[in-house]
């Protein structure tokens, strides 16, 4: 593990002050920031806190990874883990601990965002509730988002789960033998397909036959063969068989609610635990599950029943609740809004500063179009990927969004102001990624009137040139050289298809800074 700290942090933690090497941005590398009396300890991959309390008693390194240890087990034991997993996502994350300084752009980003969820403007903690440790970290996991490998924006929360149920398996070990062969079907060869088909019916035809033997009635025996199937339907979703990974039925019953067609009660949720129960009975059986392996398919049952009702449950409902709150706030700023702005068509003109030949962008937005919203429309038009800090600059006032402090004094909200507070020739500088230091010169080129009923506020683009930028590639020297090589960097823009992708950026972008 790396764990890359502030250079002030640093000092305070006698760390290595050796360049780094490797991948910062590796899934085992957690960043560090020091925010008056927290630390925030974050893993790069999940963007999950840690968060530690009064850094000034940590007189050294040894002391301050010991309870960052102990911190990030306690957190382990509410997040969405089966207990038989903790000690496998801890040991593997603790196998190689080593300092050294350097943070990320992304991750400053991020830790950036935490310190004001903590303590800034945008502060999410309800601290006369005197929460723990655990409970802020919890907190702030909930509160952020990010995209998956299908751009899907997700939680978190719901990126460590995943995490933990892919890459931490609890198999079972059954012994091989004639009386299991028969289900024990291994094929790499899409040819055998129906192969494994007919092994799975084999399996849920005697499944049903034990049960009947057993004197159930038809009813039951329907329900439990029923939630049998669906059981090893599910482990398929998920890649693997209920012989891979004895933790499954945690996953299974804690998103059971989720994952049906149906409104489910209490009751029928125990009884669905309970036909689990039958299936590890015959599993036993059969000789697929050991004792050991009996008793651990069965703690996962019963820990997702408590599970389902924790802490952790709670900040869910919290969350929609406080998505509620924004959207009540989004309605409110759309109402203060001069109503004037909303009869606006502003014509927008943007280009990259200092590159040849002219890379630019013209469309078209409503008055009512909020800064944040009109940085986002032209990063999007230019093919940024929102990884990194921005700042608009008109005259001599900076618009910030208030989770993003660039060091340049008193800044303006971005999501204060419209475009329609701005006459026609009003010209602004976007500032995007503070290494690479792109810059995008906007100027307002024209107005006209419509009806708010004539003008859906949306952004559409008129014409433009070329491809876009190229993130970390060097700012506009690195797209220089790039060109050489890549004559599609510098052509006639196809409107009619960008129009179509230029929408889906502005999406991404939003969720990325977290812009509604």
């Amino acid at each position: 593990m790396i764990i890359a700290v502030e250079q002030s942090t640093a000092q305070g933690l006698h760390v290595n002050p050796q360049p780094l090497s490797g991948e910062l941005n590796d899934s085992l590398t957690w960043s560090v920031r020091v925010t008056g009396d927290f630390v925030i300890i974050m893993n790069n991959r999940f963007a999950l806190p840690v968060i530690i309390r009064h850094p000034q008693r940590f007189k050294d390194s040894r002391s301050f990874v010991a309870e960052f240890k102990r911190e990030f087990i306690n957190l382990l034991a509410v997040l969405p883990v089966p207990h038989a997993k903790i000690r496998l996502v801890r040991d593997g994350q603790f196998d190689n601990i080593q300092f050294t300084v350097g943070i990320t752009a992304d991750a400053a980003a991020y830790l950036k965002t935490y310190q004001n969820l903590l303590t800034g403007p945008n502060e999410v903690i309800n601290w006369d509730a005197e929460p723990t440790n655990t409970e802020i970290a919890l907190q702030l996991a909930e509160e952020t988002w990010m995209e998956d490998d299908q751009d899907n924006s997700i939680s978190v929360m719901t990126a460590f789960e995943r995490y933990t149920m892919e890459n931490y398996h609890v198999p079972a070990h059954p012994t091989i033998n004639d009386n299991n062969r028969k289900y024990l079907y291994q094929s790499a060869s899409l040819n055998d397909v129906l192969n494994a088909v007919a092994v799975s019916q084999v399996f849920l035809a005697d499944y049903h036959d034990w049960l009947d033997q057993r004197g159930k009635s038809d009813q039951i025996i329907d329900r439990d063969t029923d939630v049998a199937a669906d059981y090893c339907s599910y482990c398929e979703v998920n890649g693997a068989s209920p012989l891979d990974d004895l933790t499954m039925p945690y996953y299974y019953l804690l998103h059971y609610r989720e994952n049906s067609d149906e409104d489910v009660s209490d009751t029928q949720l125990k009884e669905v635990a309970t036909a689990l129960r039958e299936l590890a009975r015959f599993m036993r059986l059969q000789k697929l599950f050991s004792d050991e392996d009996y008793e651990q398919f069965g703690q996962a049952i019963a820990q997702s029943g408590d599970d389902r009702y924790s802490p952790q449950r709670y900040y869910h409902f919290q969350r929609m609740v406080k998505d509620l709150q924004i959207q009540l706030n989004d309605q409110r700023q759309a109402i203060v809004a001069p109503r004037a702005y909303a009869k606006q068509r502003i014509k927008v003109r943007a280009k990259l500063a200092d590159y040849s030949p002219k890379i630019w962008r013209e469309f078209e937005v409503g008055g009512d179009t909020r800064l944040d919203k009109l940085c986002m429309q032209v990063l999007a038009s230019f093919k940024a990927q929102g990884s990194h800090l921005f700042d608009l600059q008109a005259g001599q006032t900076n618009y910030q969004l208030p989770v993003m402090e660039s060091g340049f004094g008193d800044a303006e909200d971005l999501s204060e102001h419209w475009l329609g507070e701005f006459p026609v020739g009003s010209q602004f500088t976007l500032n995007y990624d503070f290494g690479d230091s792109w810059q995008f010169n906007i100027e307002l080129v024209g107005e006209t009137e419509q009806s708010r009923l004539q003008n859906d506020g949306h952004a559409h683009l008129i014409n433009g040139f070329g491809s876009g930028i190229i993130e970390d590639i060097g700012g506009v020297d690195g797209l220089r050289q790039a060109a050489q090589d890549d004559p599609t960097i510098n052509r006639q823009l196809d409107v009619d298809t960008y129009q179509k992708q230029w929408g889906n950026g502005i999406s991404r972008l939003q969720r990325a800074y977290s812009i509604r």
